[in-house]
């Protein structure tokens, strides 16, 4: 099971799984609007700003906040974590060593590596 923190990108990926009235809850994890929030749409991108536990059925919930600064509640079954980009030189030399490994010794860029990344997540 994927494990979130606050600050992680997220998109959205099964809004069924969105809680429009959980009060308790919105209030626990500091939602602007603690009576009902929207359900994000799929392909919606946002960031994680609280989690918590479901108070009966135990899952793990996710307080969201879209660009636009809209909350929403919703299990991790409705979203998958955002790649990043790597953030170290390091990093891409791994992914680099990797790629030559894999495909032989052409000129790989960062951001051809990053790209190809991307696309494998949206795959899934």
């Amino acid at each position: 099971m994927e494990k979130f923190k606050v600050g992680d990108s997220v998109v959205v990926t099964n809004p069924g799984n969105t809680y429009i009235t959980y009060g308790a809850m919105f209030k626990k994890m500091g939602f602007k609007d603690t009576y009902n929030n929207d359900e994000f749409a799929e392909g919606q991108r946002a960031e994680v700003f609280a989690i918590g536990d479901h108070e009966t059925n135990g899952c793990i919930l996710l307080g969201l906040q879209a660009p636009d600064g809209s909350q929403c509640l919703m299990s991790t079954n409705g979203v998958v974590k955002v790649l990043t980009q790597p953030t170290s030189d390091q990093e891409f030399d791994i992914i680099r060593q990797f790629c030559d490994e894999v495909l032989g010794s052409q000129e790989i860029t960062d951001k051809e590596i990053f790209k190809y990344l991307l696309k494998k997540v949206a795959s899934y």
